[in-house]
């Protein structure tokens, strides 16, 4: 059941550390965005390390949810396996682009922080799964390997983009994926026809 309360208090908080970053957002700043006194902000949250692991499961849910959208309508299983490419260039070209949430999160609370690490961590597994799944879909064999290899480009290409700003790098990671599920799939021998 959702707590309007808590995810006031969530939505806030990701918007401040996705703007200001991690280690410039105290509990103070979050009370005082938030209208939440601090006493019951610790109920809620009993550290900021809390709070940002929430506010990156958020992040999962609603990332997740977008790609998802963009691929939903398309039917052709190789441009749906490109698709969420094709949702980084688009977001890579907003305005408010600040670069990758997860990676800033790992970057400022990192190691230290064990319930950001499995927060982060659950986030790209669930990306790889779901390009593994993609990738399946389109009938190459070995899709646990492409998907792995579909993970590291999309994981790569928001780390360009993130940290040099370069806003074609979804497009450079897109036609390295494009190459791979050819390859799989002229390695394919169950797989007729061309692409």
């Amino acid at each position: 059941m959702s707590d309007p309360e808590r995810d006031h208090v969530v939505a806030v908080a990701d918007e401040l550390f996705y703007t200001h970053g991690v280690r410039a957002v105290t509990m103070r700043h979050v009370r005082d965005a938030a209208g939440v006194p601090l006493k019951r902000l610790y109920q809620m949250f009993p550290s900021k390390d809390t709070l940002l692991a929430d506010c990156l499961a958020r992040r999962d849910l609603t990332a997740r949810a977008a790609v998802g959208q963009r691929i939903d309508a398309i039917e052709d299983p190789v441009a749906r396996a490109l698709g969420p490419f094709d949702f980084l260039d688009d977001w890579f070209r907003q305005p408010g682009f600040r670069g990758c949430v997860f990676a800033g999160a790992f970057g400022e609370a990192g190691a230290a922080s064990p319930i950001v690490v499995t927060a982060v961590q659950a986030h790209k597994q669930a990306m790889r799964e779901l390009l593994t799944e993609l990738a399946a879909k389109t009938g190459i064999r070995d899709a646990d390997v492409v998907g792995a290899q579909l993970a590291v480009l999309f994981d790569g290409a928001m780390a360009v983009a993130t940290f040099t700003g370069d806003t074609d790098a979804a497009l450079h990671a897109r036609r390295a994926a494009q190459a791979v599920l050819d390859t799989a799939t002229w390695h394919n021998p169950d797989h007729h026809g061309t692409r």
